[in-house]
């Protein structure tokens, strides 16, 4: 650099100094100037709060004497029109028995003019209602679908709806020819005791008989498995008397099926053969005594390969 150009460059870096600090306080002015201004508009124009809707209470643990039920095309989310009413639910009437924190549950029962097979086809569904004054509040419902059992059978969920707290559930099988009957079961938090003294409060002239005491469990029923192979009958050889549930599994590689008998009376037999790979259950009431289990295909041919077995009932 030229020494005669070194004051003047040593002169010229001052001003731009003092031009960026004039440029940075500029933007500071202006920016504290917006500030300002946003706030005096805030105080000036202060903000409405939004009105909160306010929400409709709903009680769904009022005493409901008739619960409507019905079967609408759709789904859950999106029902269409209702296609049949089935019998409302009611609760049992009568002297309680048992434990009062037990949850009783509604039912009923109806005979629907659709066969099975229309309500599979479609997309349908069963939906339970408040009440026949609220009949605009679902409480609970389900879809119409899934798997059928022997028969033809189906069993579906009936799941909460609009937090009402009530499930169940619905047995669905075919009945006379273009026929479906429909079992339908719902239960909610209300305990026995508490529905008593509801009904009570409704009806005051009524008096409220003391629950009880609790009853001896019941014998549950019991299950028991038996699997048919080529050619055996595996299940256990002993069982004690009373209602039993037999878990049926063909793990052989044909069809089987499974009769019981005591002398010579058939007891308890399933309805149709069961291909390889399927279960059922099949249930009896077996009095005590000596009883022949045996596979009844190929015109008692799978009974003299060896399916055939001997079970004990004791009491």
């Amino acid at each position: 650099m030229d020494s005669k150009d070194y004051p003047r460059t040593w002169l010229a870096r001052p001003v731009v100094v003092v031009i960026a600090l004039c440029l940075l306080l500029g933007v500071s002015i202006a920016g504290n100037r917006g500030g300002h201004s946003l706030a005096q508009e805030g105080e000036a124009t202060p903000a409405t709060p939004a009105m909160a809707a306010t929400p409709v209470a709903i009680d769904f643990g009022q005493l409901v004497a008739q619960r409507p039920v019905e079967v609408h095309t759709g789904s859950c989310d999106e029902p269409g029109e209702t296609i049949a009413a089935m019998t409302p639910l009611e609760t049992p009437e009568g002297e309680a028995q048992g434990q009062g924190d037990a949850i009783e549950a509604e039912s009923s029962y109806t005979t629907l003019p659709i066969p099975i097979e229309s309500l599979l086809e479609g997309q349908t569904s069963i939906g339970v209602l408040l009440s026949e004054a609220e009949a605009e509040t679902v409480v609970a419902c389900g879809e119409i679908g899934g798997v059928p059992g022997e028969g033809g059978s189906l069993v579906i969920k009936l799941s909460e709806r609009n937090g009402s707290g009530f499930t169940g559930i619905a047995f669905l099988a075919p009945g006379d020819p273009g026929t479906t009957g429909a079992s339908v079961f719902l239960a909610g938090q209300r305990t026995v005791a508490e529905t008593r003294e509801l009904a009570a409060v409704a009806t005051p002239d009524a008096p409220l008989e003391p629950i009880p005491e609790p009853t001896p469990t019941a014998e549950p029923v019991q299950v028991v498995d038996l699997v048919l192979l080529e050619w055996l009958i595996d299940m256990p050889a002993e069982t004690r008397a009373g209602a039993v549930n037999f878990v049926v599994t063909n793990e052989g590689s044909e069809a089987h099926s499974v009769v019981i008998e005591s002398g010579g009376v058939v007891v308890a037999e399933l309805r149709a053969p069961l291909d390889p790979g399927e279960s059922t259950i099949l249930s009896a009431d077996l009095l005590p005594g000596e009883y022949v289990v045996y596979c009844p295909l190929g015109d008692g041919e799978h009974r003299a390969e060896g399916m055939e077995t001997t079970l004990l009932v004791v009491p």
